[in-house]
């Protein structure tokens, strides 16, 4: 029986242990969506998959379809941003926070290849910008943890469809305000 490969970028939300020395990761792929990968041996300290799939990092995977989850076969940290954010806390929280309720809003594995991209934009632009270290120069930047926050979560909220994309252009009390009433429709805030 032949397996088909598929390599990809992917942001990797989290993982859990699984058996004796395996992870289970949440994976949002660009093609693919949403997936649950394992990676044998991973929590072995000589294993070559381990420094790569570390939460919180954006990173090129290869996998085959498994039974029961995706397998990972290979993968490469393109740009771990938990190392990069080392110094700024605030940041990495928000940003976990925010991956988090992504996780529990997917569902299946549907494309969501806007959704990545974005993401994918939006936290290279804060790590590079250094977001919360930095003074805000402008109302109109994103200078501030609560600020890029907000907009993260507005921005995995109208992907999903629980915001109009116009509100992404609302100031921040109004963009909180339509958060608000995204995640009561949504009924994750139950």
């Amino acid at each position: 029986m032949s397996y088909t490969i598929h390599t990809t970028p992917v942001l990797v939300l989290s993982s859990q242990p699984y058996r004796e020395a395996d992870r289970l990761y949440s994976l949002l792929t660009k093609e693919l969506g949403l997936i649950r990968a394992s990676a044998q041996g991973v929590r072995k300290e000589h294993s070559k998959l381990r420094g790569s799939l570390e939460p919180i990092s954006l990173s090129t995977v290869s996998f085959v379809k498994g039974k029961e989850f995706w397998r990972i076969t290979s993968s490469s940290v393109d740009e771990n941003i938990s190392i990069k954010l080392n110094k700024d806390k605030k940041l990495l929280k928000a940003i976990s926070q925010a991956l988090a309720l992504l996780e529990r809003m997917i569902q299946g594995e549907t494309p969501h290849p806007e959704l990545f991209d974005a993401l994918e934009k939006l936290i290279k632009e804060a790590v590079k910008n250094e977001v919360g270290l930095a003074p805000r120069s402008s109302k109109n930047e994103v200078g501030d943890v609560k600020d890029f926050e907000t907009k993260l979560v507005a921005t995995i909220l109208a992907d999903l469809g629980y915001l109009n994309k116009t509100d992404l252009t609302l100031g921040t009390k109004d963009l909180i305000k339509s958060i608000n009433h995204g995640l009561e429709a949504s009924q994750l805030n139950a």
